[in-house]
């Protein structure tokens, strides 16, 4: 993880904060700012994400920067819109088969747990 001075950042709007901040550059999120208050729990929690992170992408032989890399060419916009889409048609798939939604997830979940 790369460490940035506040000096280098907009102390008065930074400092104010007490929630997570999108950075944002050209309409496009580059990063993300979380103010910490206590900063013994901050550092453990960065030393438990790092061990996470370090088991995880070990084994698939990712790294820190690729998955930086492959966050950075996602189009957010795009994701959204078939999010969009998608639930659009699940309130059409409820609509016609009177189905709740955990009913419908159900129906799936029951196969995988079948096939096993």
């Amino acid at each position: 993880m790369k460490n940035v001075k506040i000096d280098d950042l907009e102390k008065q709007t930074l400092l104010a904060q007490k929630e997570l901040i999108s950075i944002e550059h050209e309409g496009k999120t580059i990063g993300y700012y979380y103010p910490i208050g206590d900063r013994e729990v901050a550092k453990k929690a960065k030393e438990e994400l790092d061990r996470i992170t370090e088991k995880t992408l070990h084994p698939t032989g990712l790294t820190e920067e690729r998955i930086a890399e492959l966050r950075s060419n996602l189009d957010y916009e795009a994701a959204k819109k078939a999010a969009e889409k998608l639930d659009i048609l699940m309130e059409q798939i409820l609509a016609q088969t009177g189905l709740t939604e955990d009913e419908y997830v159900s129906m799936f979940m029951n196969a995988t747990e079948d096939e096993e």
